[in-house]
């Protein structure tokens, strides 16, 4: 099988770690290529720079899309991309976030998130309510550094940080399993589990094993309700690619022509 991930943010030395870490962890015979947008943030921060992400991350879909078997959003929330994607393919989108929460539950009763910027905590605290995890979540933490200095700064020092906040959250919060909140948090999982006394879950790993067994099982996105695909209508000043098809367009390909 093909996975596509999508590292939503413009740095290559972010979508090379992504990579070096996905291909570490994919099983035989699936084969695995990470890109970046083109123009957009160097980092997601917030909604705002998220949804400066979208057009570059569209584009990336739509000259991607009849390539891979499924696709796995490397940005740790619920970015506004993963339902639109949803929407357009029949195929498995992923989000990072949310595989990482759903594996926890399976090592432990409760989890805790330990994140990049103080930002992030509210709206991780969003994310986890949209996902009906609420009950199952002790507790949203930060390093408080923005996700771009996970990349600049001292990595030793970044890890230790991580590890010192997961303690906390073990200690105080009652933690069973710690989920790593953000995608420039990959490769850390195995260090930082050596020294705590739980399990560490890394979202890029979580994605890539969700969607590679999504695959597996032959299962596709529902468009019964919510991921219903957009009814075709014109549009302005955009490109033809993006105005959605037609009710009987072609199973799995639910945009591109």
């Amino acid at each position: 099988m093909d996975i596509l991930i999508i590292n939503p943010n413009t740095s290559i030395d972010f979508t090379n770690r992504i990579d070096f870490i996905a291909k570490s962890y994919a099983n035989p015979g699936t084969n695995v290529k990470t890109l970046n947008p083109q123009t957009g943030p160097g980092s997601i921060e917030g909604m705002y720079d998220a949804m400066l992400s979208a057009p570059g991350i569209l584009d990336i879909f739509l000259r991607n899309h009849s390539k891979f078997d499924a696709f796995v959003m490397a940005s740790y929330g619920d970015h506004p991309m993963i339902s639109a994607l949803r929407e357009i393919t029949h195929k498995p989108v992923i989000g990072i976030a949310e595989a990482s929460m759903q594996v926890a539950c399976q090592l432990g009763y409760r989890f805790s998130i330990v994140t990049s910027g103080a930002r992030w905590v509210p709206l991780l605290e969003e994310s986890v309510v949209k996902y009906g995890l609420s009950d199952r979540c002790s507790s949203i933490r930060s390093i408080h550094l923005p996700v771009w200095e996970l990349e600049s700064g001292s990595q030793i020092d970044v890890i230790q940080e991580i590890t010192n906040v997961a303690m906390l959250a073990i200690k105080e919060d009652k933690a069973d399993v710690i989920c790593l909140g953000s995608g420039g948090m990959a490769r850390f999982h195995k260090l930082i589990e050596e020294k705590l006394c739980v399990p560490v879950v890394d979202g890029v790993i979580a994605g890539l094993k969700m969607a590679e067994s999504i695959v597996q099982m032959g299962l596709s996105t529902s468009k019964q309700s919510l991921y219903a695909t957009p009814k075709k209508r014109p549009l302005q000043r955009l490109p033809e690619d993006y105005s959605s098809p037609n009710d009987n367009q072609e199973p799995g390909i639910a945009i591109l022509k």
